[in-house]
């Protein structure tokens, strides 16, 4: 998990890694851990203000994932426009 992220954090620079799931029910032992293999493993200039986090959603985060992707798709540019405009009709 730590190499996969190190590459992750070597290409795109994040600024926070949330880790969820199965990951973050294992504990701070396992998050030290991927802690630790990514920043040995990342240039130190993307790793500089790098956070790796346990997400706080739980259970929860498919959920609020999957409410969020709708929200995103009804609201859309592009979805209010052909709302706005079958209502204009």
């Amino acid at each position: 998990m730590g190499e996969v992220l190190a590459t992750v954090v070597n290409l795109l620079n994040p600024s926070i890694i949330v880790l969820g799931g199965s990951i973050a029910r294992a504990g701070e032992h396992l998050l030290a851990g991927v802690r630790e293999v990514v920043y040995r493993r990342s240039i130190p200039l993307a790793t500089q203000h790098l956070a790796i986090v346990q997400s706080q959603a739980g259970d929860r985060a498919a959920v609020l994932g999957a409410a969020i992707m709708v929200a995103r798709e009804v609201l859309s540019p592009a979805n209010v426009d052909r709302q706005v405009a079958a209502k204009a009709r």
